[in-house]
């Protein structure tokens, strides 16, 4: 369920916003009801990079990880892409800040 959820989650910041610091605004303020600092900020830009290289280099890996949960997604959007987004997310919601919120 989480990476289901944090699939749709990855979807919706994809969809509605447009550049990296609107949809990392879009989802710590859904799952934090905040920003993040400058410097988490810089630790999700890394993890988001070496997602998207993992992902660029493991089509397949992203296509199983896409397949998770009962929802479609969005087949508009970049399997890799959306892949990355989606483990970024997942790492956030598993964050004591998100748990214990």
């Amino acid at each position: 369920q989480f990476i289901e959820a944090a699939r749709n989650l990855a979807q919706v910041a994809m969809t509605q916003q447009t550049d990296l610091q609107h949809r990392l605004d879009l989802v710590t303020r859904r799952l934090m009801a905040r920003r993040f600092r400058p410097e988490e900020l810089a630790v999700a830009r890394s993890a988001l990079d070496d997602l998207k290289t993992y992902y660029a280099s493991h089509p397949d890996d992203a296509k199983k990880l896409l397949s998770v949960g009962e929802s479609k997604r969005d087949e508009k959007l970049d399997a890799s892409q959306h892949a990355a987004w989606t483990m970024l997310v997942n790492q956030l919601m598993n964050l004591d800040e998100v748990l214990n919120k």
